[in-house]
């Protein structure tokens, strides 16, 4: 009977993986092109195995995958992995801020005081909230892995893992340069070298640029909508120190510099009071606005094999991080609407990693731990102007409505003034204020520590069944500050907060300028059974029983959040059965798992108001306890040599209920059970390689369909009306490439969203309730263009 192989070591295994970034019959066959099913290794319980042999819900997207595709990082695979969402369906989705989503669990959110439910990984190291869209810069493969993995991945692996895996260094010369040329001026280049530097000692470096015009012209200031810019670099230095012994030094490097998340003005006081998110002009009035990350990260790797039975594998890590993103907020160049955000950030984490590894013809057990320290600076500033201010009080006042405003009520005079302030305490500002801009600020530090220790066990019962265990207890410990300061307006009367009001605290007037400090620590032991039957050579059945955990925090972004004190750990409890194989003579692959989790305390980010009476809204933390149900089925079949299908789907039930808020038009919301359904989303593949006379061909298409669930919420707040919102989404995208006889030239044509397809984000914002200024986000209308690649 076939069985896995248990013996197969990290060094050892580690060889293999690097051939397996291809499909494995590409290294048997001359054609460049091989449409047969592939065996791809991943790292799903911490050590490389056949994806299809591991008992767990993993989707591997490979280095061809990402190639078909044009993936520039994480926010691009999701439509490819059933249950999976990465940043926004609409392409707002912020390369700082990006959500991660798992079988509906997730929570993005502003704040520098909490943890995502997914973990992101990228070679062996956790990387934050910040730092999870690192670019795909010769990566071997991505890995997601489905439901709870804290007992081997550790912190904030409630939902799933994200395991990003570049190529390693390697003793022989390889090569390549590449461009990617498109509509609306993209430019994206590429290099990579691997060179042996002495017969033990192996570099690989390689380089990425990425520039892109936008997609919106700019009316007013500042760049186009989606203008994009980045440059990215690696460098790994791998050591044979023996033949059973290796170290790697690593160094990566990211300079981002783009416009900011999209924000088109939608409504009577957008640009030419266009409903329309398409028309192609918008304008905006914030100088300066710009999505930046200056971000770098070292990494040691140590991976030995101590004997025949163990091997040990060791990491340290350091990263660093500067963020800004500095954004319009109401979609208008209308002095009297104006309103921005600007998130910045200045943060670092260490992280370390030890295990060992024992492996025996019946046993594969691994132990070890980690420990993490992050430490992390965050400034949030509102910028308004004294006209918009004033705006505000015109319409919170009672004075009127967006329509009116107090200074085309009231006489000029600075005195009477000074008196309505006095009267109401607060900034009342003339005329003479027109065009002065001023900041609200929110700076919140953290230091975060984060400490596991885990043991993990599988068992060969028989040649044909295995029962796995695994415990990990983890320790999390949280110090943060809120802080805001004075305003920095020339007049005796401090302007009324539409945002970071200290008087929330509940502290005494005195100290509101101060520093508010809270601290907290968390602990849980989490764990996993799993039994899995290999009920014949090249198929398996599995069930698996496990619990997650994600640490409390703090919501940085108000302080009835400092008064409320931190919010409650994440604990998830997830069932699984799955199915994994390969039929009909390993032509037809079937990947099937149904899943059924309770969540108690899940984190979601919500846009709220604190009153039905509050000026704006701001992303707060909204928790609620839920139950999913679900399946999620992946099918490919190779229908010949040279032609493969394939198709993948999900359904999902939740019900959940959330604490009780108001939304962002201060409506009541929550409070009640709600029920939620991911129906109909599917995507399709094709890839066929027909014979020519010279050189291969290959031919990739894709079609994903996704339904809005957006529109099935009935706490969604409507402020504009069009046929671009809650659409669902039907996207064609494909390429087509030819290799040449040698194998050293690419040349290839591609598209994205043939169809043409408008789609728009439900119009919200922070001021769209009470200054009636709504804007969307918008999805990448129709782009091509060329690739190229050489290989040295």
């Amino acid at each position: 009977m076939h069985t896995r192989n248990r013996r197969l070591t990290p060094i050892a295994t580690a060889l293999i993986a690097a051939n397996f970034a291809i499909p494995a019959t590409a290294q048997e066959d001359s054609r460049r092109y091989s449409l047969q099913l592939e065996e791809v290794v991943v790292t799903a319980q911490k050590r490389e195995e056949n994806f299809m042999s591991v008992p767990v819900t993993v989707n591997a997207f490979t280095a061809q995958d990402m190639v078909n595709t044009g993936a520039d990082d994480i926010r691009d695979i999701d439509t490819f992995m059933p249950g999976v969402e990465i940043g926004s369906a609409f392409g707002s989705g912020s390369s700082t801020q990006a959500g991660v989503t798992v079988r509906g669990v997730s929570s993005p959110n502003i704040s520098s005081g909490g943890d995502p439910s997914v973990a992101t990984f990228y070679d062996g190291t956790y990387m934050p909230r910040a730092a999870t869209s690192i670019p795909f810069t010769d990566i071997a493969r991505t890995e997601v892995l489905k439901g709870p993995q804290g007992t081997l991945f550790g912190r904030n692996a409630t939902a799933g893992v994200i395991n990003i895996v570049p190529n390693r260094p390697h003793d022989e010369f390889e090569a390549f340069v590449k461009t990617r040329v498109g509509n609306h001026n993209l430019l994206r280049l590429e290099g990579m070298v691997n060179t042996p530097v002495t017969d033990e000692v192996y570099l690989r470096a390689n380089v990425f640029s990425h520039q892109r015009d936008g997609l919106t012209e700019q009316k007013g200031v500042g760049d186009d909508v989606k203008d994009e810019g980045y440059i990215a670099a690696r460098a790994a230095l791998l050591w044979d120190v023996s033949d059973s012994t290796s170290l790697q030094l690593a160094v990566d490097v990211e300079d981002r510099d783009e416009a900011p998340s999209v924000i088109i003005g939608v409504g009577k006081y957008a640009y030419e009071a266009s409903d329309d998110p398409f028309s192609g002009e918008t304008a905006h009035d914030v100088i300066g606005g710009e999505e930046t990350r200056e971000m770098y990260g070292v990494s040691l790797k140590l991976e030995s094999e101590l004997t025949d039975e163990w091997s040990t594998f060791g990491i340290v890590s350091y990263r660093d991080w500067d963020t800004t993103n500095l954004q319009e907020e109401d979609g208008t160049a209308d002095p009297r609407r104006y309103l921005d955000t600007n998130n910045i950030e200045d943060s670092d984490i260490f992280y370390s990693e030890l295990r060992f590894h024992y492996v025996t013809d019946k046993l594969n057990f691994i132990t070890g731990g980690n420990y993490s320290k992050e430490d992390v600076f965050q400034r949030t500033d509102i910028g308004l102007l004294a006209d918009s201010y004033m705006q505000f009080l015109t319409i919170l006042g009672g004075f009127g409505g967006p329509d009116d405003h107090i200074w085309n009520l009231l006489p000029p005079s600075e005195e009477l003034y000074l008196a309505l302030s006095a009267a109401e305490g607060i900034a009342v500002l003339p005329p003479s204020f027109s065009g002065e801009f001023f900041t609200e600020t929110m700076d919140n530090t953290g230091d975060f520590v984060n400490w596991g220790i885990f043991a993990d066990a599988t068992y060969q019962l028989t040649d044909t069944l295995s029962l796995a265990a695994g415990l990990r207890y983890s320790y999390d410990e949280k110090e943060y500050t809120w802080q805001t300061y004075e305003s920095q307006l020339d007049w005796p009367y401090a302007p009324e907060r539409v945002a970071y009001n200290p008087a929330e605290s509940g502290a005494p007037e005195e100290v509101w300028l101060d520093q508010f400090k809270l601290k907290d620590d968390w602990s849980k032991t989490t764990g996993r059974l799993v039994l899995d039957w290999e009920f014949s050579d090249y198929a398996m059945l599995y069930a698996s029983a496990a619990t997650g955990y994600k640490s409390g925090g703090f919501d940085g972004q108000s302080f009835s959040a400092y008064a409320a004190g931190p919010f409650d750990p994440e604990d998830m409890t997830s069932y699984e059965i799955g199915l994994k194989g390969d039929f009909f003579a390993d032509t037809l692959r079937v990947e099937a798992a149904l899943f059924y989790h309770e969540l108690d305390g899940k984190q979601n980010s919500k846009s709220t108001k604190d009153s039905p009476d509050d000026p704006t809204a701001a992303p707060t933390v909204v928790t609620s306890d839920e139950e999913a149900e679900g399946i999620e089925i992946v099918v490919t079949w190779s229908i010949t040599d040279t032609l493969r299908i394939a198709g993948l789907t999900t359904y999902r039930e939740t019900r959940s209920i959330e604490e009780a808020y108001f939304n962002a038009a201060g409506e009541p919301a929550g409070g009640e059970e709600f029920t939620s359904r991911t129906n109909n989303d599917y995507t399709l593949r094709l890839d066929w390689t027909p014979e020519i006379p010279t050189g291969f061909l290959l031919l990739h298409m894709n079609y994903v369909f996704n339904e809005d669930p957006a529109k099935f919420d009935p706490d969604t707040a409507i402020f504009v009306d069009g046929p671009w919102y809650f659409q669902d989404r039907k996207i064609l995208n494909a390429r087509v490439a030819w290799t040449n006889e040698q194998e050293n030239l690419e040349i290839a044509l591609w598209g994205d969203n043939l169809l043409d397809e408008e789609y728009a984000s439900n119009p919200g914002g922070l001021a769209a309730d009470t200054l009636g200024a709504a804007h969307t986000s918008i999805r990448d209308t129709i782009t091509y263009g060329l690739d190229l690649r050489y290989a040295f």
